[in-house]
């Protein structure tokens, strides 16, 4: 018995289409992670603690890199500031020497000795979350809009 070549009608329009589709996709990828991080980094701005300015002016927004690779587009929003940290997720406030010695941290008993004293703690203000949180929604529904838009030639 012998096989015949089966044609697939509109594979070849298909095949195109796609790679037409494959082709737009990184451009408006691009656009959008840009778009959703300068929307993110104002908001972050706007969340940030005022005292001297420094640590609202240090937030950057990095353009979009490429990880894994080249599967995972990446946009970064970073603070060159060094205590942003510690505004962002709290810190704890200790007077009267240091709580590290060689590395190490210092136990309650140790502490108490050295006369090192803990007055309390600051809650973090999460200005970077909740920036994130907020814009996750409208990122999700303009993920859907460039999806439907790339793949518009496809529907039939």
């Amino acid at each position: 018995m012998a096989r015949k070549a089966v044609d697939v009608f509109g594979f070849d329009e298909l095949e195109k289409a796609m790679k037409r589709c494959e082709k737009r996709y990184p451009n408006e990828a691009d656009a959008l992670l840009m778009a959703a991080g300068r929307q993110v980094n104002k908001k972050v701005k706007s969340l940030t603690p005022v005292k001297t300015k420094k640590l609202r002016n240090s937030w950057r927004l990095k353009k979009v890199k490429l990880y894994k690779g080249g599967k995972v587009r990446v946009v970064r929003e970073q603070s060159s500031a060094p205590h942003a940290h510690l505004i962002e997720l709290g810190h704890e406030q200790v007077h009267g020497g240091r709580t590290r010695v060689r590395g190490r941290k210092l136990n309650r008993l140790q502490r108490s000795i050295r006369g090192i004293q803990s007055k309390g703690r600051v809650e973090g203000r999460f200005m970077l979350k909740q920036s994130i949180s907020e814009a996750d929604t409208t990122f999700r529904r303009s993920v859907e809009k460039m999806l439907d838009s790339i793949t518009k030639d496809i529907k039939a």
